[in-house]
């Protein structure tokens, strides 16, 4: 959320198993520098986090919305107009947009908004002017059904009738390696009153990811490349660019480098293949993409 910082900002405390076996527990006041690296400084770099204690808020009604655009003419003219006016908005709203091969979706949550509000930022931001979207706005969105809204809802439904049982996972295990010991959670739902949802099936990822910085901004010739590449790759591929506007308000103490300068996330994301030519062509992909769009970004 733009508004409320980045997830390491609410984190208090964290159990983290280190290289040379030790447990030890970061916070401000016990392993102090622990504790500022393991949050924004890179995934696994310090440790191993085998439990972590954060700070909870309880978040507001909200607006919501989803636009498609179900052409390949839209991509390119859609991610230029939401990149160069999303992350410019009220920090209230957070918003990504999803690139696909032949589509593109916008999708919004606008913090403590209205449907009134939510709607006049989309019609000041010609998203809506641009081939032939299909646009859903609503309003009165609990936090529930804000967190569900484009996986299993594209509207603002009643509290009664919201189904986030999607929400009420049990954490799976670690993939076991080799002969080293399996690590597992403690498996129990968040909820022993709703439904557990069924496990995704795991598949083969690749994905990367690329910070467009403020004072860089990708150029449109860069971008329209950028969306011309996502539509190479096969459809077994599910490939599609996942991008956040960002630009956040909130200040924090952590080890993320990008915090005052990024402007936007750029993440892409491929299906593995078990073919070792496919994959090996997905890998081939991702290193061409690497090689065009790091220099242009940083």
């Amino acid at each position: 959320m733009r508004a409320l910082g980045i997830s390491s900002d609410h984190v208090l405390s964290a159990q983290v198993v280190t290289a040379d076996g030790q447990t030890l527990l970061a916070s401000p006041s016990s392993n102090p520098d622990l504790f500022w690296a393991i949050r924004g400084g890179g995934g696994g770099t310090y440790g191993v986090i085998t439990e972590l204690e954060l700070r909870l808020r309880k978040l507001p009604r909200s607006a919501m919305v989803a636009i498609s655009w179900n052409d390949t003419e839209s991509r390119f003219a859609t991610a230029k107009r939401f990149l160069e006016w999303a992350p410019r908005q009220p920090k209230e709203f957070t918003s990504q947009i999803n690139v696909y091969k032949s589509t593109v979706q916008v999708l919004g949550w606008y913090l403590g908004g209205t449907k009134q509000e939510l709607q006049a930022l989309l019609d000041d931001s010609g998203l809506l002017k641009i081939g032939h979207p299909e646009a859903q706005v609503s309003g009165d969105c609990s936090t529930d059904n804000s967190r569900i809204f484009g996986i299993v809802t594209n509207v603002c439904l009643p509290d009664e009738r919201v189904d986030a049982s999607i929400l009420n996972v049990v954490p799976e295990p670690f993939a076991k390696y080799e002969n080293s010991p399996q690590f597992t959670y403690e498996e129990i739902p968040a909820s022993t009153t709703r439904p557990t949802a069924e496990p995704w099936a795991r598949f083969r990822r690749l994905s990367k990811s690329f910070f467009v910085q403020k004072d860089n901004l990708l150029g449109d010739d860069t971008l329209r490349e950028v969306v011309d590449r996502i539509a190479q790759l096969d459809d077994a591929s599910g490939v599609w660019g996942e991008w956040h506007a960002w630009n956040i308000s909130a200040t924090g103490d952590n080890a993320f480098a990008w915090r005052e300068k990024a402007y936007a996330h750029l993440e892409f994301q491929v299906h593995g293949s078990n073919d070792s030519t496919t994959q090996a062509g997905y890998e081939k992909w991702f290193a061409d993409l690497e090689s065009y769009l790091r220099p242009a970004v940083g």
